[in-house]
């Protein structure tokens, strides 16, 4: 399902990005400036870095009374024109080092079928640790420049191992792309951190 910011919202997502970007040392929009961003947006507490420490759980931006988690990402564009295609990075699935099994020269659905299964059971167990129900993620699109912004905010898809076809990024092997077969629309990649 696909979210839209009210205007309320919207107002204060322009004047979130304007204000840091007007902030000396803000070169640009991303990672923990994103997600104060978006809690400013939504009216949310965040957790500040300097006094509180902060977990590696999935859900960035949390709302604990309405039960909805938001796994909040950026990503540089070229394009602003609607159909814009918008990949998930799975992180921290070192699949390679934690299973001896795969390796550069296993079939690439295994390893992503792997990848995959390891995601999900991230995502569910951070979910249950954040309180989480309502699972979304919301993406800010911006250009290089960081002159112009796209907002998306679409529920965390969450798709059966059959339903995504993996092939190698490039012939390096560098890393995995998945794409939904229904359609060949690109849904995620994996990059492994080690290599092997």
């Amino acid at each position: 399902m696909i979210y839209r910011l009210n205007s309320k919202e919207s107002k204060l997502l322009q004047k979130g990005l304007q204000a840091a970007m007007a902030t000396f040392f803000v070169d640009g929009i991303e990672d923990f400036i994103w997600e104060a961003i978006f809690a400013y947006v939504k009216s949310l507490k965040l957790v500040d870095p300097l006094s509180e420490t902060r977990a590696k759980l999935l859900f960035d931006v949390v709302d604990a009374r309405k039960q909805i988690g938001w796994s909040a990402k950026t990503g540089l564009t070229t394009s602003f024109e609607s159909g814009h295609e918008v990949e998930l990075v799975i992180q921290r699935a070192d699949i390679f080092g934690k299973n001896n099994k795969f390796s550069k020269k296993s079939n690439p659905n295994s390893i992503g079928k792997a990848v995959i299964g390891h995601w999900y059971n991230k995502v569910y167990q951070d979910a249950i640790a954040q309180g989480v129900e309502e699972k979304r993620v919301c993406i800010l699109l911006k250009s290089k420049d960081n002159d112009r912004f796209a907002y998306i905010e679409e529920s965390l898809e969450e798709y059966s191992p059959d339903e995504i076809e993996w092939t190698w990024t490039n012939k390096e092997k560098k890393g995995l792309q998945g794409r939904r077969k229904a359609d060949g629309k690109l849904k995620f990649r994996w990059y492994p951190s080690a290599i092997v």
